[in-house]
């Protein structure tokens, strides 16, 4: 008797199962992203079996080199549970800073028993490249600014055939509230916001320069590129307010601008989570610098959503992201988006589809949207917005205002409590 007739084995970045499930087939061998940190395994079996799933490798959390059973961590040959919710079991994969110092080989075994049949077993090897070559394609560099005494880390990656005779795009990338606390290597090693682009450029294909800057705690516990956390916390009256992480970024733009051959008509700035906020301040703050704006789970001020009027978006969010409630962030970007007469790009990921670590993570998603990456690189600066911006003169909103008005502040507060803050 076959005891399972279906096994899919899914992981966030794409919708197809990664195994062609054959009943007479016991092992399978499959190889996921660097940052992929979880997959869901989907099974159909005869009822008069139970399903017994282990993994030989531990699972934990990045940062923390010992495990925490009380926020999910599991140790090698526990039992994993299954998730009604996704109707599955989520096998996690150990994303502790320490694996990624070399390939993550893990293997998961599946026991189908019965009283009456015995037990069969089956495996899935599963492989995860370290993404140690790509990384070490960028240099670590600081960037010191004056006036607010901020040493700015970042990574920079340029291109191994730079060519000081032609001028290159550049992608500015801001990571979120998690790395804020966590090395710098962090942004390389857990999402590939910046490291795809250096993998395509290296190919020979959209050749650029990125850049990674790292907010640091300086002031206060809640740094960060926007007021967000102050928000969230209920010390500030708005999440939008830049802080001087974001002001220093900027001038970190200016001078690399200055050492390099960059392409002024094509800065292509992105951001995830509190990046994201970052990226739409960032982007309203000079309205004439960036080509493209690519924010992912995020959400820009209504109040002054006119200064994006002449920036190309491409907007991403999960349906379900628990964090950045969409209702409280998303739709109201949309509306001022729409009421403004903003034309923009949206990709709403639907309920379900990102898994692990929650909803709120589809950027695992985003970065490998082959056509978001190419379109990012189809827009530039031109015509009377460039002209505009060699005189000096302003071709957006440049209001001073970063208040939000009542309706706004209500949503904002609701937000409060309907996201899982600690996520943030």
């Amino acid at each position: 008797m076959i005891p399972i007739t279906d096994l899919q084995f899914i992981i966030n970045a794409f919708n197809d199962s990664q195994i062609q499930f054959d009943p007479n087939v016991r092992t399978y061998t499959v190889t996921v992203p660097t940052d992929c940190f979880g997959a869901l395994l989907k099974l159909n079996f005869a009822p008069e079996f139970y399903i017994s799933i282990r993994a030989d490798r531990d699972a934990g959390r990045f940062g923390f080199e010992t495990l925490d059973p009380n926020m999910g961590d599991y140790i090698a040959g526990s039992e994993i549970p299954y998730y009604e919710y996704y109707g599955g079991y989520i096998i996690r994969l150990d994303k502790r800073e320490s694996c990624f110092a070399h390939d993550l080989d893990v293997t998961v075994t599946i026991d189908a028993g019965s009283t009456e049949h015995g037990t069969d077993r089956y495996e899935i090897h599963i492989h995860r490249d370290s993404g140690k070559k790509l990384r070490e394609l960028f240099r670590e560099e600081s960037f010191f600014d004056e006036e607010f005494e901020i040493s700015m880390p970042y990574k920079l990656y340029v291109p191994g055939k730079y060519d000081r005779r032609k001028k290159y795009p550049m992608v500015i990338c801001l990571h979120g509230t998690g790395e804020v606390m966590e090395p710098l290597d962090a942004v390389l090693m857990k999402t590939q916001m910046a490291s795809v682009f250096a993998e395509d450029s290296e190919a020979g294909h959209n050749e650029c320069l990125v850049l990674v800057p790292k907010c640091n705690v300086r002031y206060d516990e809640d740094d960060n590129w926007t007021t967000l956390n102050q928000f969230v916390k209920q010390r500030t009256d708005s999440p939008f307010w830049p802080m001087p992480h974001l002001t220093v970024v900027w001038r970190l733009i200016g001078k690399l601008m200055n050492e390099y051959k960059i392409d002024d008509r094509r800065l292509y700035l992105t951001g995830i989570s509190s990046g994201a906020f970052g990226a739409y301040v960032l982007a309203m703050e000079h309205p004439d610098a960036f080509a493209a704006l690519v924010p992912v789970s995020g959400a820009a001020n209504p109040a002054r959503i006119g200064a994006l009027k002449h920036t190309p978006l491409w907007i991403f969010h999960a349906a379900d992201d628990p964090v950045i409630v969409p209702s409280y962030t998303l739709d109201p970007t949309l509306a001022a988006l729409d009421g403004a007469g903003i034309r923009y790009r949206v990709t709403r990921y639907p309920e379900k589809l990102i898994f692990w670590q929650s909803a709120h993570f589809c950027w695992e998603r985003v970065y490998k949207e082959k056509e978001m990456r190419d379109w990012m690189f189809s827009q530039r600066i031109g015509g009377i917005k460039q002209v505009k911006k060699k005189l000096g003169i302003p071709a957006g909103d440049r209001k001073q205002g970063q208040g939000i008005n009542e309706d706004v502040r209500n949503i904002a507060d609701q937000a409060i409590g309907a996201a899982e803050i600690d996520a943030l």
